[in-house]
């Protein structure tokens, strides 16, 4: 008996439950298409294992008289494209969609990474370093191949420097970048730069060795702590991950990737790293870098703060109009609501 067009959606969401259940770290976009006996799936794919599934499982469908499996594995790309990129921009956008309307959901700071998945017009759906997908427009990023996206990355032709806002200038002592915390650029010798897209400048402001970054933010709980002040008072912006703007998750990952430790993107996926902790009634149980979650919205997950060490919290929200201090036993009718909404607290490095 021939299957209907519900079992076979019903397949396609099992691959994709299977290999793909998150749309911001893999693409899965498949339709079946069903014409009389004909049986057409169709869309594109980031993930090797969905594809091979569903066209195994494609082939299983001797009920239909020809079963067609038309789905594109990403990078998408003709042989003359290069599906490799540099941010040379001083900050890049990341957008849900391929529109300048679109809603931001992160950005990504001059010389990180990315591998694009395909193009519509002048936008880029890139996957960047910490796994994120999201729309650049082609204006923020040097495409290249693989070989020069990892020459970039390992600083083969100088030293990888990391800014804590330096800015780029040109001979005339024109800005040409300003470089956000977590910024990449190489360093040629004599105070010069060199950016992704080839530029040359002098630098100006607090750089430092990639390779040195251990010994001023080392990876420990502490420290990061320690760092965390120094945002106090940047603005909320969704999507943000710089002191030009942040949201909550963006300012946890941020703090995270200057101490050289990799953290998800959003805070439902950050409330799932790391080992759980109890609190204590008043929070007192919490140690200096303990990650607290909350749920704005009933059953998930959606804002995250960090904790200095018991109740007293430092994060981003529109509650503080920015990254501030809280105290999770304060009195404050923003910390009683913080109370109510909070979930459940974790460990994320190990002491």
């Amino acid at each position: 008996m021939k299957g209907s067009p519900e079992e076979l959606k019903t397949l396609v969401h099992e691959v994709r439950d299977a290999h793909a259940p998150d749309p911001r770290m893999a693409v899965f976009e498949v339709d079946v298409e069903v014409h009389g006996d004909r049986v057409v799936f169709v869309g594109f794919t980031s993930e090797p294992a969905a594809a091979e599934e569903l066209h195994r499982r494609a082939a299983g469908l001797t009920q239909w008289t020809e079963v067609a499996d038309r789905v594109q594995l990403l990078p998408e790309a003709a042989p003359d494209e290069l599906v490799h990129a540099v941010v040379s921009a001083a900050l890049a956008p990341m957008m849900g969609g391929p529109r300048i309307a679109s809603t931001q959901v992160s950005q990504a700071v001059l010389g990180s990474r990315l591998v694009v998945f395909r193009r519509e017009g002048r936008w880029l759906q890139c996957k960047g370093p910490d796994g994120y997908i999201g729309w650049i427009h082609a204006g923020y990023v040097a495409l290249m191949d693989e070989a020069g996206a990892r020459a970039w990355e390992m600083g083969v032709d100088g030293d990888v420097w990391i800014s804590l806002g330096a800015e780029v200038l040109d001979d005339d002592g024109a800005i040409m970048a300003r470089l956000p915390w977590n910024a990449r650029i190489t360093r040629l010798g004599s105070g010069l730069a060199r950016l992704p897209d080839g530029r040359t400048g002098h630098i100006r402001g607090e750089v430092i060795p990639l390779g040195a970054r251990q010994l001023g933010f080392p990876t420990d709980p502490t420290a990061i702590c320690e760092t965390a002040p120094r945002w106090l008072g940047v603005p909320y912006l969704w999507g943000g991950i710089t002191m030009g703007g942040v949201d909550c998750s963006g300012f946890v990952q941020a703090l995270h990737r200057m101490h050289g430790h990799t953290l998800p993107r959003d805070s439902d996926q950050q409330s799932r790293a790391g080992e759980s902790v109890d609190p204590g009634e008043n929070f007192e149980k919490l140690l200096p870098g303990d990650l607290l979650f909350y749920a704005e919205q009933p059953g998930r997950c959606t804002h995250v703060t960090m904790s200095l060490g018991g109740s007293e919290i430092i994060h981003s929200s529109l509650g503080n109009a920015g990254v501030g201090r809280n105290d999770m036993a304060g009195r404050r009718s923003y910390e009683r609501e913080l109370r109510r909404i909070f979930l459940w607290a974790r460990r994320i490095l190990p002491r």
